[in-house]
């Protein structure tokens, strides 16, 4: 299921926005004056389908619809009193369903206060990227946002060692149309992260600093490298130990003429060359195949099923392969004086035009931004997920600007997502206002 339309009544209590999704072209732009709520829509988007309700109590608006492609509208109620928004009073938020002519709704109020009391700075101590400056009041660090403890208690309750219940569950209609959708929010700050593999560790409760992304990034897709190699290694482990059963059976029997099986020994080899030169396999991990040419009768069915066998093992690695090439192939048409490589110990490694390593943090902010994004989008995001994108064009160069939706196209193509992106450049849209989608004032 895709969303087809978003749309906003009293946004401010001023503003209604109405916002059709390019659904063919898997891109939609949204563009306007500072102000009028762009950021807040990817917000309340993400809010919605992460059941993070405090920034929809926060937000000031009467109504926030969605239509889905099944032809189903979600709309999402409140009161709007802006002087109670003001003082941080919220109230309940009323959802309602509409499907083929029948009605659903649930009206969700915020947390209760735990049965029993507890210190609050155990809040500090568990959720490490909170810090406290008020009696019930916390910053969050990564974004600055103010937080209340009935906002708190909302998002990271799951987290706290207590027994929270709501008032009343969300209904099943309303958890199945929340997961039936994948949405990540790409902030405008997304050069600082907290160390992902840690995050419900204990070893992440005593290290809440957060740390550069092209670093965690680098250590990141290092890890999922060497799982990916892991699993390599255990299909050829397994292939291998049953290659003679299977050519004794019979499985050797081939319908390939001796051209073909040497056109696809040809194609594993370059294979195998890509991979090598993209950091994935070490040169000597296989045999090597140029020496297999010489094919006859004699061997056609043992190369048969040997080629088979190498077949399913580099398949194991296309996605990643493709990925890691797409990453390499913008990255080394962007940066100037500079070349990155991936290697399945360190991740990224950067090599200068005098061939001195260079470590990821010592990038340019827009080299970064450019790295962390591309990044996210490739490795991060789920098939069939819709991507919000605030502001892309942070730190980056005009050229790099307008360059950026090609790539993004190449990169939906590969990953397979659609985007939703708020910015105020228009380099970034440069010759695509067909994607876009103006937002006015009254």
């Amino acid at each position: 299921m895709k969303i087809e339309k978003i749309e906003v009544n009293d946004l401010f209590g001023i503003f209604h926005h109405e916002i059709p999704l390019k659904i063919r072209e898997h891109i939609t732009i949204i563009h306007g004056p500072n102000g009028l709520g762009k950021t807040m829509l990817l917000t309340m988007l993400n809010a919605l389908f992460s059941s993070n309700y405090g920034p929809l109590r926060r937000i000031p608006f009467s109504e926030f619809s969605l239509d889905f492609s099944d032809k189903s509208n979600l709309r999402l109620k409140k009161e709007i009193d802006l002087s109670e928004e003001l003082r941080g009073d919220r109230g309940g938020l009323t959802f309602e369903l509409s499907k083929r002519g029948r009605t659903r709704s649930y009206t969700e109020e915020s947390l209760r206060r735990p049965m029993r009391e507890f210190p609050l700075s155990i809040i500090g101590e568990v959720i490490p990227e909170l810090r406290r400056i008020g009696p019930e009041r916390w910053a969050h660090i990564e974004t600055d946002e103010v937080l209340s403890l009935e906002e708190i208690l909302d998002h990271w309750g799951h987290r706290l060692p207590l027994d929270i219940e709501r008032r009343h569950a969300e209904p099943h209609w309303l958890q199945k149309i929340k997961d039936s959708i994948d949405i990540r929010f790409i902030e405008a700050q997304r050069l600082l992260t907290f160390p992902s593999r840690a995050r419900e560790s204990r070893e992440y409760r005593r290290q809440p600093t957060m740390v550069p992304a092209v670093m965690n990034y680098s250590k990141e897709l290092a890890a999922g490298i060497q799982s990916k190699l892991a699993e390599y290694g255990s299909l050829s482990q397994s292939l291998d130990r049953t290659f003679p059963t299977r050519l004794v059976k019979g499985n050797g029997a081939s319908e390939l003429t001796i051209e073909e099986l040497r056109n696809d020994l040809g194609a594993l080899e370059e294979k195998r060359s890509r991979l090598m030169a993209t950091g994935l396999l070490d040169k000597e991990a296989e045999i090597d195949l140029k020496e297999l040419q010489d094919i006859d009768e004699r061997n056609r069915n043992v190369l048969s099923v040997y080629i088979e066998d190498v077949k399913k093992k580099l398949s194991v690695l296309d996605d990643l392969t493709t990925k890691v090439d797409l990453l390499v192939k913008i990255i080394n048409n962007r940066f100037l004086y500079k070349q990155i490589s991936i290697t399945k110990k360190d991740g990224f490694i950067f090599t200068t035009s005098d061939d001195k390593i260079l470590s990821p943090v010592s990038l340019s902010s827009g080299e970064q931004h450019e790295l962390v994004l591309l990044y996210e989008l490739l490795f991060k995001v789920s098939p069939n997920s819709l991507i919000l994108i605030d502001e892309p064009e942070l730190s980056l160069h005009v050229l790099w600007q307008q360059q950026f939706l090609k790539d993004l196209q190449g990169i939906t193509k590969v990953a397979g997502f659609d985007v939703l992106i708020a910015t105020h450049s228009p380099q970034i849209i440069h010759d695509r206002w067909d994607l876009t989608v103006e937002l006015k004032g009254p």
